[in-house]
């Protein structure tokens, strides 16, 4: 059976010829909501109706999309606040799920027992030691008295200095992965 072929006129009745505007008028909308849906485009359709009604479907909005055909480097504006803004959502989740983390490593380290912090202590102050001796070698390095042939090779202090500790930078130890098991 299939659909007949209607000839493409004026339609004559009034009547009717609102009728099939107002019917019509809806396809093509939702015709161009299917387009910008699948393609991910801008769609503006403006229909002036024969009372001289203007009908306007835009998406994602119909003076944006215009807005966007007069002055071009606005869109271009918006698309990367656009791309900005997804990367601060992505980095929020990042963010998020390390602080989740954190929380739970808090956790297990709260739950240890006093040999395992007595340890742990101890491996800490033997990295913070390591620090040092690293620091102090690369002052000794980076010392311009290196340079000269008359001076001597300065001796790399290996030892802990707790009175010291807080006059020096120290960065963050790391906990080692058996205490957190």
């Amino acid at each position: 059976m299939g659909r007949r072929k209607i000839e493409i006129k004026r339609i004559e009745n009034s009547i009717e010829r609102k009728a099939t505007f107002l019917r019509l008028r809806d396809d093509i909308f939702k015709k161009a909501d299917a387009l910008e849906k699948l393609c991910h485009v801008e769609v503006v359709v403006l229909v002036i109706s024969p009372t001289n009604v203007p009908y306007t479907y835009g998406n994602p909005c119909f003076s944006d999309v215009v807005e966007h055909i007069q002055n071009p480097s606005a869109s271009s504006k918006l698309v990367s606040l656009m791309k900005e803004l997804e990367r601060i959502k992505e980095l929020e989740e990042v963010l998020t799920k390390r602080q989740q983390r954190n929380r739970e490593k808090s956790k297990r380290i709260v739950d240890l027992k006093l040999e395992e912090l007595v340890a742990f202590k101890r491996n800490l102050e033997a990295f913070h030691a390591g620090l040092k001796r690293k620091h102090v070698e690369m002052e000794d390095l980076s010392s311009p008295s290196m340079f000269s042939k008359n001076t001597k090779k300065k001796k790399t202090r290996t030892e802990f200095l707790p009175d010291r500790a807080e006059k020096c930078m120290t960065f963050g130890p790391t906990i080692p992965q058996n205490y957190l098991e």
